[in-house]
């Protein structure tokens, strides 16, 4: 270091203060200088001062070391807000992620961090979260490191640190995950058991409309018994023959069902909370074919739901949600879940998820010999690989029927070569 690239003063026993100047500003003319305290030997002092200066040679901001975790929390988030590249809700649960993590760290100098901290920060993650009474799994830790390594590539960028911590870090091994697929004949009892759901449930609609009859129907009636439990059933139903989402087939209007060439368009998803979304990904948005026997069963269900509304003084339209509750608007996610619980158990499915009937429909298919591409449409998959990678299971009867061609291969008569004898002229 040059004479003059930093002063150190020393301003009481062992403390020592560390000055580079950094030029004129700009607006104001005045002088500016970074300063940092240093407790420790006079050397102890020097390396501090040379560190700064090698920071503000490579292009790093003098302001940089003040900016700490939370504060850069927002800036983040706003950065990926104008990108476009996550949607609001990804945002908003990144964002409580990182306000965790800044917590749990301290809120620091995001030049503070180091792979240390970032390596201690993972299972106080784990800890934190289970005692809240949410499971914490490495691949859920695993998502936090991919996330943190973002933020702190975004600080890099800015000029904010020289390196990201998350770099000299072992990501955690994220857990293989548990994709089960039913099998043809699990499929059938299960669509069995949705036949007979199917007939019950409207069975009982029609006989508290009968009984509400023979009592008088009230004018100010605001709901209707027994509409939800059968538009429950529907969902199961549409989930097995499309593989669409949960989200997505209970957020169908009538609007994206044409019954003329048997298709629905999917262009909504219903949310958690009860709002209606775009699919993350423009290959969401598209137009799923449906057998002809759901479509019969959906042919026959809206004049029925058309009817019983019509008691509410409730007109069905195109924008009327095919699936609806007890008071004509779209069904409640958390509802089906627990109506789920219980419905699956009965029907001897204890432990199956309703996503799972996605993984289902693309481990069937391209069993079947459906191509990948199609597939990977169906489903509204914006890359093949993805299709491939999460959804097609292997498929025990395929496998022994790959194995019983081998043999036969193996076995037959190989084709009897011609010798030629070479005579000499």
């Amino acid at each position: 270091m040059a004479k003059g690239d930093g002063s150190i003063i020393e301003k009481a026993r062992g403390v020592w203060e560390v000055q580079v100047p950094l030029g004129k500003d700009p607006i104001t003319g005045k002088y500016r200088k970074k300063s940092r305290t240093v407790r420790g030997t006079k050397a102890d002092a020097r390396k501090v001062r040379d560190q700064i200066r090698r920071e503000l040679e490579g292009g790093l901001r003098p302001d940089g070391d003040k900016v700490r975790f939370l504060e850069f929390v927002a800036t983040f988030s706003q950065a990926r807000r104008n990108a476009g590249k996550a949607s609001e809700d990804r945002i908003a649960k990144d964002e409580k992620s990182l306000k965790l993590c800044g917590e749990l760290l301290g809120d620091p100098p995001l030049c503070k961090v180091d792979a240390r901290a970032i390596e201690a920060l993972y299972p106080a993650i784990r800890e934190r979260r289970e005692a809240q009474g949410f499971r914490c799994g490495n691949s859920t830790l695993h998502g936090y490191h991919v996330l943190l390594k973002s933020f702190f590539q975004k600080a890099v960028d800015y000029d904010l640190i020289g390196r990201n911590p998350c770099n000299r870090v072992e990501a955690p091994k994220a857990d293989k995950p548990q994709r089960r697929a039913l099998s043809l004949d699990e499929v059938r009892r299960l669509l069995a058991a949705v036949d007979a759901g199917e007939k019950s449930a409207l069975e009982a609609l029609a006989a508290k409309e009968r009984r509400q009859a023979a009592w008088g129907v009230a004018e100010d009636r605001g709901y209707l018994l027994g509409m939800r439990e059968v538009c429950h059933v529907l969902a199961v139903r549409l989930g097995i023959a499309t593989g669409m989402r949960l989200g997505e087939v209970l957020g169908l209007t009538w609007g994206a069902v044409d019954f003329g060439h048997g298709l629905v368009s999917v262009a909504r998803t219903l949310k958690a909370d009860g709002t209606l979304k775009e699919p993350k990904t423009e290959a969401g948005k598209r137009v799923v074919a449906v057998d002809a026997v759901t479509m019969a069963h959906l042919r026959a269900w809206r004049p029925l739901q058309a009817e019983a509304l019509d008691t509410l003084c409730i007109d069905v339209g195109e924008a009327s949600p095919v699936l609806c509750s007890a008071t004509g608007g779209f069904l409640s996610i958390a509802n089906f879940e627990r109506w789920w619980r219980s419905f699956r158990t009965e029907a001897g499915f204890p432990d199956l998820r309703y996503h799972e009937l996605r993984h289902t429909q693309a481990t069937q298919l391209l069993a079947q010999g459906v191509d990948v591409k199609t597939v990977q449409a169906r489903l509204g998959h914006s890359d093949a690989s993805l299709t491939l990678n999460w959804y097609a299971h292997a498929v025990p009867e395929n496998d022994r029927a790959a194995a019983d061609r081998l043999g036969e291969l193996l076995r037959e008569e190989p084709t009897p070569c011609r010798i030629v004898e070479l005579k000499s002229a």
